[in-house]
């Protein structure tokens, strides 16, 4: 079989199915570092971006196989992707922040991406042209399963229950784990949906049934008292539940002149675990309503706490 036919006709669709299975099982972790960056700035944020590139690439495949005139717009347009996704994530990781090495594995999906998207451009453009079959009319039944596949892929994909991003770049064996909070893609799901549930486990329990606000806080930083004086003042009954966010074990903690703990009444009182960079602005409120997030904010608090109260 010609090398480009083989990549027309098997490649091409494998390789975006393989991934658009990937992404699935795996969630936010599984993009690239570069695409939650456009994702961020573009607003569109990591959820959203992760559920459009599923789409794109399970409809993508399945129009592969269903209609042989698209099989060579597909095949350059997904492998031009992978050699320029490889070498987008590559710079990000080159220029993140931080002057931490990466472990080895972190480099191998860039690397991989870069060498597929290459090496199916480099056949593409220098094999032979597959022999062409004698056109044949777009048959109804091709439109039908075209339609129905193109509808499934975003139906699936924006609806499914995906994992979201939690995790930043790892770093070298004795070195700080990074640990990235999402909060601006929390609205609408639980506790477990979040990722917080493998954190905290006994955060799900305590907000699944009633009202309950999730307050983000480190007892050094001064506007997480000031919120918790103006916001959550007297008895709370169990309503609130304050989650000290530990600074790293690198980090270079300047001494504080506030309290111990923030004041806050019968709250729940938890802590996310030592030993990791958490990344969330302190303070955050998170609303709970029978267990499902209906707000989260760290700059407008009257949205998801109103009338308790107005910071000086």
């Amino acid at each position: 079989m010609n090398p480009r036919t083989i990549v027309e006709r098997i490649a091409a669709p494998a390789a975006l199915a393989a991934c658009a299975v990937i992404e699935f099982l795996a969630g936010g972790n599984a993009l690239p570092q570069w695409t939650v960056n456009v994702a961020t700035k573009t607003g569109i944020g990591a959820d959203g971006m992760l559920r459009g590139l599923i789409a794109a690439q399970a409809t993508g495949a399945a129009f592969a196989l269903i209609f042989p005139r698209l099989r060579t717009p597909i095949a350059w347009l997904a492998f031009t992707a992978f050699a320029f996704s490889g070498l987008a994530e590559l710079s990000a990781l080159v220029n993140a922040p931080g002057d931490r090495m990466l472990p080895p594995t972190t480099w191998i999906a860039p690397f991989a991406a870069l060498a597929v998207g290459v090496v199916g451009v480099v056949v593409l453009a220098k094999a032979p042209p597959s022999p062409r079959a004698a056109r044949r009319p777009v048959g109804a039944w091709q439109v039908f399963v075209a339609l129905f596949v193109a509808a499934g892929a975003v139906g699936v994909a924006g609806r499914a229950t995906l994992a979201p991003r939690t995790a930043g770049n790892a770093t070298m064996p004795g070195s700080v784990e990074t640990v990235m909070l999402n909060i601006d893609e929390w609205v609408g799901r639980t506790i477990p949906e979040t990722g917080l549930g493998k954190h905290l486990p006994l955060l799900t329990a305590a907000a699944l049934e009633g009202t309950k606000w999730i307050v983000f806080y480190q007892p050094s930083c001064g506007r997480c008292h000031e919120v918790f004086r103006a916001y959550f003042k007297g008895p709370q009954g169990n309503d609130v539940i304050g989650v000290a966010v530990p600074h790293a074990p690198d980090a270079d903690v300047l001494p504080s002149d506030q309290p111990a703990d923030v004041e806050c009444e019968q709250c729940l009182r938890m802590s996310l675990p030592e030993g990791k960079r958490w990344i969330v602005t302190t303070p955050t409120i998170v609303k709970v309503e029978g267990g499902r997030i209906t707000c989260v904010t760290n700059t407008d608090y009257d949205r998801c706490r109103p009338g308790s109260g107005t910071l000086p």
